[in-house]
C-alpha cells in the first residue's frame, strides 16, 4: 500500500529547494486517492526534481519499500505562476512521476489516472473530515474536525454539531506550516467534561490542544 509520495528538489543546498515547502498539499491529496492501489511493496515515491539532471534524468532507483525517479522540471516558469498555476503544475509532475514508477513495476495505470482527474474534480483542494465525530458524555453535541491543506497553510477546524449532525460552529484552531501536515493522520480526541475536547498529537509531537464550549452550549 502507497502511504507518501513526495515532489521535491532533494539535492543539498540547491536553488530550487525552495519549492519543497510548497509541494506538500498536491502530493498528499494525489496518494490520498490511491488508498485502495495495490503498489506491492513500495509504500513511498520520491519524485526527484531538477531544471538540469545531465545523464541522469528518468534515473530509477528501487530501494526496499522506497522509489525514486527523477525528473525534469522548470522552476523559472513555475515561479511566474498563480497559486492554482503553481497546484496544477505540481500535480502533473506528480502524476508524470508516478506513471514512470508504474511502467518500472508492472502496475495497472487506470487507478493513477483516476486520482489525476479526482485531483481536478475537486480543483486540486486538499480539504477533508478528520475521523468520525464523537458524542458528548451527555450524548446531546458532537465534535469534529475539518482540515484544510493548502499550499502555503496547514489549517484545522474543530466543528460542533447536535445530535441530528446539524453543525452548530466550526472555528479555525490549529494553523501549521505545510510540511507538517502528516500529524493530522494521527491524531486522537475524547471528552473531558460536558463541555471540554482534548486533542492529542500521537505522531511526532506529542501536542495536545484544549477547547472549550462552553458559550456555544450553554
Amino acid at each position: 500500500m502507497l502511504k507518501q509520495i513526495t515532489l521535491a528538489c532533494y539535492a543539498q543546498g540547491h536553488a530550487n529547494q525552495f519549492i519543497n515547502s510548497d509541494t506538500w498539499a498536491v502530493s498528499e491529496l494525489y496518494c490520498s486517492m490511491l488508498k485502495s492501489f495495490d503498489t506491492g511493496k513500495v509504500e513511498k515515491v520520491n519524485v526527484n526534481i531538477r531544471d538540469e539532471w545531465g545523464d541522469f534524468l528518468g534515473y530509477y532507483q528501487n530501494h526496499a519499500s522506497v522509489v525514486t525517479i527523477r525528473n525534469h522540471f522548470d522552476f523559472g516558469s513555475y515561479s511566474t505562476l498563480n497559486k492554482r498555476e503553481k497546484k496544477l503544475m505540481q500535480l502533473e509532475a506528480v502524476h508524470a512521476g508516478m506513471m514512470q514508477v508504474a511502467w518500472k513495476e508492472g502496475w495497472n495505470t487506470d487507478s493513477l489516472l483516476d486520482a489525476y482527474n479526482q485531483c481536478l474534480e475537486k480543483d486540486l483542494k486538499y480539504q477533508f473530515s478528520v475521523g468520525r465525530p464523537k458524542s458528548s458524555p451527555n450524548r446531546i453535541y458532537k465534535i469534529g474536525f475539518w482540515c484544510n491543506w493548502d499550499l502555503d497553510i496547514f489549517e484545522l477546524y474543530w466543528i460542533l454539531s447536535n445530535k441530528q449532525d446539524t453543525e452548530i460552529k466550526r472555528e479555525k484552531f490549529i494553523t501549521k506550516h505545510p510540511s507538517v501536515g502528516e500529524f493530522v493522520y494521527y491524531l486522537s480526541w475524547k471528552w473531558t467534561s460536558y463541555t471540554s475536547v482534548i486533542l492529542e498529537d500521537k505522531y511526532g509531537t506529542n501536542e495536545s490542544w484544549t477547547t472549550e464550549f462552553g458559550d456555544e452550549i450553554a
